[in-house]
């Protein structure tokens, strides 16, 4: 592969609402003269959107300035998409990236396409590249299902609310499980979750074979790489530090990058 000049950053971001059943999907497209490839990223879920959200954009523009374009998103009922948050399910996420996908591919089906999920994101995407559609999968931090992901984030909210608390008015975590589990719903980050989404949480999970990228490769022919981020990748995935805390990611994006080039064998040079 060709050694690519230092790039420039890449401003020309397009905002925009894309057309669902029953609702709009916020969307930036990151849009590059003549992509060597295009990547979708399938973001974190719910409030973790927020707590990721300055480190996933960077991320887009590092591609989008190494002339990879990019389309990301809020899932329906989340951030700036349309729709109510409790009457979504994970068939409802999952069907969006699907029509993303198929949209964002279709404006040169010849140009490679890949997929990038980042935590619960990397369950819906891997679930849209094992029904064929993508040319290579990324997928960062995925949990073991979403419940896990679920879990973690209402252990988060519940440490967070017992520092405005005192004795009685302090409940454990399992407190909170019971009552998702008995059919009521709670609010968590300003978000409604419901009994069913608890429920079905445990039936989206990451394929076994997705587990070892050598596995998955010989069972979809297609490039798969699992990256686990710990904390001192935060906050692009969960850890607490100050919000107001800039953090270098640049080791994160830089390998991630060099993996995308090789696994699409995309010279920078060549455009689609």
């Amino acid at each position: 592969m060709q050694t690519e000049h230092m790039p420039k950053e890449n401003l020309l971001e397009q905002a925009g609402y894309f057309a669902v059943p029953g609702g709009y999907l916020y969307t930036v497209l990151h849009q590059v003269e003549d992509p060597v490839a295009r990547a979708l990223l399938v973001g974190p879920f719910a409030s973790e959107r927020h707590n990721s959200y300055h480190p996933w954009v960077r991320w887009a523009r590092y591609l989008a300035a190494r002339r990879i374009e990019v389309l990301r998103y809020d899932y329906r009922a989340i951030g700036e998409s349309t729709g109510v948050f409790e009457e979504m399910t994970f068939d409802h996420w999952s069907e969006d990236v699907r029509l993303l996908a198929n949209w964002f591919k279709s404006r040169s089906p010849d140009c490679p396409f890949m997929l990038n999920g980042l935590e619960l994101g990397s369950l819906l995407a891997s679930k849209t590249f094992q029904a064929g559609i993508g040319d290579a999968l990324l997928l960062w931090a995925p949990p073991a299902n979403a419940n896990h992901a679920l879990r973690s984030t209402l252990m988060r909210w519940v440490n967070l609310e017992q520092l405005f608390k005192y004795g009685d008015e302090r409940k454990p975590v399992a407190h909170y499980i019971r009552q998702l589990e008995e059919g009521s719903s709670l609010e968590v980050d300003g978000y409604q979750w419901s009994s069913r989404l608890w429920r079905d949480s445990f039936d989206l999970y990451l394929p076994l074979e997705m587990g070892d990228e050598d596995r998955a490769i010989l069972e979809y022919k297609r490039p798969v790489r699992v990256v686990k981020l710990g904390k001192d990748a935060a906050p692009l995935t969960k850890g607490f530090i100050g919000y107001d805390e800039i953090r270098d990611l640049s080791w994160v994006y830089s390998c991630n990058f060099n993996w995308i080039a090789t696994a699409l064998d995309i010279p920078t040079w060549r455009a689609c």
